[in-house]
């Protein structure tokens, strides 16, 4: 079946004549109504009945016609694609990144670039633990990112040095309001050993492999560690009062993210990579979306990092 015989129907219908398909679509009377009759033959139902004074559609012509479109139409959006891919462009972006970073980073991101009149990539999302998120890439993912070293062959960037946070919830005083105010703007690794308890996540998690390196580097040992498979849980323990969290997490439950400082005095971050294949056919345009990440990302934690 060729697609130019459907767009001379679809013409036809529109118009409601053969004469005024015709000059729709540039064609001479005579090859359009070929064309239909041709297509009805193939189709082997009547697409039109006609009279003196036009055409109109056959209950068969006027459910085909919808299909008709709707061919015509991914006809449309692949010869578009085709052209966009040729010239190195993205037509569709899909982020991968693990749920902490889809939401406090790639979320934000997405929400602070308006739409621009179909210019812009259509974004999508896909959510993967951070032992595994590179794999996306080979899974129909365009772009990673990830507070993990990239693998080898990969084009990568280190767009963010993310705070990590000690959440501090309220305890009551002995006038029985609460002071979280009291709280110092900075705590040190030596404070957070001494918390009873010290609320992390579990291992496999960068940011607990970040505190690990750091007290280990200061020759420190928490006294007491509580171990809790979720962000949000462990910001639920803090805000009740009930330990020290230390996560790269944005707030929740009211808390007020303090700095963690080293053993040098520095702010401890953990390091946000983006990856990209440099093979993909829109290598550079993503190269730029890295810098613009990294930008928005300065701007976002640069209060943290003061």
């Amino acid at each position: 079946m060729e697609l130019r015989a459907l767009r001379y129907f679809v013409a036809v219908a529109d118009a409601g004549t053969v004469t005024g398909g015709s000059a729709a679509v540039h064609v001479s009377q005579p090859a359009v109504s070929r064309q239909i009759r041709g297509l009805e033959h193939e189709l082997g139902v009547t697409l039109f009945a006609r009279s003196e004074g036009g055409v109109r559609l056959t209950a068969a012509g006027a459910e085909l016609l919808a299909l008709a479109r709707d061919l015509l139409e991914r006809e449309a959006f692949i010869k578009r694609t085709a052209t966009s891919l040729a010239a190195g462009r993205l037509v569709s972006l899909t982020f991968a990144a693990p749920p902490t970073t889809l939401s406090d980073v790639i979320a934000p991101f997405l929400a602070s670039r308006p739409a621009d009149d179909g210019a812009s990539p259509t974004p999508n999302v896909v959510a993967r633990p951070s032992d595994d998120v590179f794999a996306a890439l080979d899974e129909g993912a365009d772009f990673v990112v990830a507070p993990a070293p990239a693998p080898s062959g990969l084009a990568s960037m280190i767009i963010a040095e993310l705070p990590v946070r000690a959440y501090v919830g309220s305890r009551p005083s002995a006038d029985g309001e609460a002071h979280s105010h009291e709280v110092p703007r900075a705590l040190s690794l030596a404070t957070l050993a001494t918390a009873d308890p010290l609320v992390v996540l579990p291992g496999r998690y960068p940011v607990r492999k970040v505190l690990s390196r750091a007290f280990e580097d200061a020759g420190l040992a928490p006294a007491h560690l509580q171990e809790v498979d979720s962000p949000e849980a462990a910001q639920a323990i803090a805000a009740s009062g009930r330990g020290i969290a230390v996560l790269t997490n944005d707030p929740r439950f009211g808390l007020v993210p303090r700095r963690v400082l080293d053993v040098d005095g520095q702010v401890l971050t953990q390091s946000l990579r983006a990856a990209w294949s440099p093979d993909h056919h829109a290598a550079g345009e993503l190269a730029a979306l890295a810098e613009d990440l990294r930008d928005f990302c300065a701007r976002q934690y640069a209060d943290d990092l003061a």
